[in-house]
């Protein structure tokens, strides 16, 4: 059935007459044919091509489900196999680190002698003026961890005596050193007469910011700093304090504070720049370090270290000898 041209035309007379000419019946005829004729036109027939392959898109989907879950099975084993690899790795690298050190501590052990690390040392092209460690109070300060602190500050002072390097900085997060420093200068010279004996101990200096200076009378021998993690903060915010109190009342220009003014300010307030700094730890963690004062530096850290050991500071002396310095202008 078609839609002709007299139906469009009655159609419209109708409309123009205000729909009088035509019952609603007949105009309803007329919509009617209208519509079977636009769907003929301009819709495509359903087609039993189409509904098998609804089917068939229904079917794949039920196997796309099942290969959806094949698929996350073999992602998994991947995954754990993947896993148990690097794992293993893991092991095998801390296990063969751990008897490459323990050899190394056996076959280089100073056995308390000034004598065996200075004969070490002794082949090095160049060691640090100024040697930095980072230490780490462990289980919170509870129980033996700061006499263990302690004994650790007292060891590397002794291979730093012995070795011939004048300045030992040592930095540990919370600062508690600081509140014991008679106790640790006292435990580092013990260590130092055991080393050295009673009459070739060498002199210890001991320094720390805030707190008074415990100096010998004699002559130079090691200087020992503690260094905590306020002091970065504290030695900034007090500089900046002053610095602006003097520009206020007209002792110096704003054009008179520069890079090199405040870098001696703050290596005057805290401490110099190291040339050596060295984490016992088994990765890089500087632990809130003062950043200023190792721009310079070289830093050396061993991968699966466990504690404090001759044979990480012997070894980082050797590659400090090794390292090339290249300064930009």
């Amino acid at each position: 059935m078609s839609f002709s041209a007299r139906d469009t035309q009655l159609y419209r007379d109708d409309e123009k007459s205000g729909h009088r000419k035509l019952g609603p019946e007949q105009r309803e005829d007329l919509v009617k044919l209208k519509a079977d004729v636009v769907c003929q036109n301009y819709l495509p027939a359903p087609s039993s091509r189409q509904r098998s392959n609804s089917r068939v898109k229904k079917r794949d989907s039920s196997r796309l489900g099942i290969r959806k879950f094949l698929k996350a099975q073999f992602y998994a084993l991947l995954y754990l196999i993947i896993h148990a690899i690097f794992s293993l790795y893991i092991r095998i690298r801390i296990a063969y680190h751990a008897v490459s050190n323990r050899l190394v501590a056996i076959l280089k052990h100073h056995y308390n002698s000034p004598e065996y690390i200075a004969r070490d040392v002794a082949a090095l092209k160049k060691l640090p003026r100024h040697l930095s460690i980072i230490l780490t109070l462990e289980n919170g300060g509870k129980g033996d961890a700061l006499e263990k602190l302690v004994n650790e500050v007292s060891e590397v002072a002794a291979w730093c005596a012995a070795a011939g390097i004048p300045t030992l900085s040592v930095y540990e997060k919370t600062g508690v050193l600081k509140r014991y420093m008679t106790q640790t200068h006292r435990s580092v010279c013990n260590r130092l007469k055991t080393w050295f004996g009673k009459h070739q101990v060498p002199p210890l200096a001991l320094f720390a910011r805030g707190a008074s200076t415990i100096r010998p009378h004699s002559r130079q021998g090691l200087d020992l700093i503690l260094v905590s993690e306020d002091d970065g903060r504290e030695a900034m915010v007090d500089l900046t304090r002053v610095l602006t109190e003097m520009v206020q009342k007209d002792k110096i220009t704003a054009q008179d504070i520069t890079m090199d003014v405040i870098d001696n300010e703050l290596s005057e307030a805290v401490m110099r720049e190291p040339d050596l700094l060295i984490s016992f730890e088994p990765y890089v963690d500087l632990q809130g370090y003062p950043p200023w004062a190792i721009r310079l530096t070289e830093i050396h850290c061993a991968p699966d270290n466990q504690g404090v050991g001759y044979q990480l500071f012997l070894q980082a002396l050797r590659k400090y000898a090794q390292a090339t310095f290249k300064l930009g202008k």
